[in-house]
C-alpha cells in the first residue's frame, strides 16, 4: 500500500531551511537598510553643516546668553530631507538622535566668541560617528574645534581636534585625520564605562 505526503522528519528539515533563510534574509535587509540610512545621513548633515556655516554669524543674539538656532533654521528652510524640527533646542536626524544647535556666550572663554553644533548619541552606532567626523574633517578650513564630550564629565580631552586655522605642532589638527584615527575616536569607548556619547562641533565666529 502506498502512502502519500510528506513524514514529520521531512516537514521539520524544510521549515529549519526555511527558518534559517529567513533569518538571513531579514540580516541582509536589516544591513541594506542602516547603509541606506547612513547614506541619507551623510548626505543630511553635510548639508545641514554647511547651511549652517553660512548663516551662523548673521544669527547671533548679543544680548542673549543662549541663543537656540533650531527655530531660526527651520523657519528659514534650512533643515535638510531626512532631518526635523523637533523643539526649540533640538533637530531629529533620521536615526532619531538629537541635534543641538546653538550660540552660548557663557563657554566664550577665549577672544571671540563661538557657535556650536552638538550631535548626540554618536558612540551608539560608531558609524554616525565616523560619519560626522569625515564631515567635519572636509569642512577643516571654516571649524575651530571638534570634539568628544562625555555624559555629564565634561570634555573628553583626547578627543580635541583643531581646525585649519588653529592647528599648532602641539595639538592634533583635523585635517591630518586618518580613517585609523577615525576609527580609534569613535569605537574606542563604545560600550564602555568611558563612552563618549555626545560629538561637538565649534565655530569661531
Amino acid at each position: 500500500m502506498r502512502e502519500n505526503g510528506r513524514s514529520m522528519v521531512e516537514m521539520l528539515g524544510v521549515l529549519a531551511i526555511i527558518g534559517v533563510l529567513s533569518v538571513g534574509a531579514i540580516a541582509g535587509y536589516s544591513k541594506a537598510m542602516f547603509k541606506y540610512k547612513l547614506n541619507k545621513y551623510a548626505e543630511s548633515t553635510n548639508m545641514f553643516i554647511n547651511n549652517f556655516m553660512q548663516i551662523k554669524d548673521s544669527l547671533n543674539q548679543e544680548n542673549e546668553t543662549i541663543t537656540y538656532y533650531p527655530k531660526i533654521l527651520d523657519k528659514l528652510g534650512l533643515i535638510p530631507d531626512g532631518m526635523r524640527y523637533v523643539s526649540e533646542q533640538y533637530i531629529q536626524d533620521v536615526f532619531g538622535n538629537n541635534i543641538m544647535a546653538q550660540y552660548d556666550k557663557r563657554v566664550s572663554i577665549y577672544n571671540f566668541d563661538h557657535a556650536i553644533l552638538i550631535f548626540e548619541n554618536v558612540t551608539d552606532r560608531p558609524e554616525i560617528c565616523k560619519t560626522i567626523l569625515e564631515i567635519a574633517k572636509a569642512n577643516s578650513f571654516a571649524i575651530w574645534q571638534v570634539y568628544l564630550l562625555k555624559y555629564g564629565s565634561g570634555n573628553g580631552t583626547n578627543g580635541i581636534l583643531y581646525g585649519d586655522n588653529f592647528c599648532t605642532s602641539s595639538v592634533k589638527c583635523l585635517r591630518n585625520l586618518s580613517l585609523s584615527d577615525i576609527e580609534n575616536l569613535c569605537y574606542t569607548y563604545k560600550n564602555s564605562d568611558e563612552a563618549y556619547y555626545k560629538l561637538q562641533i565649534n565655530f569661531k565666529n
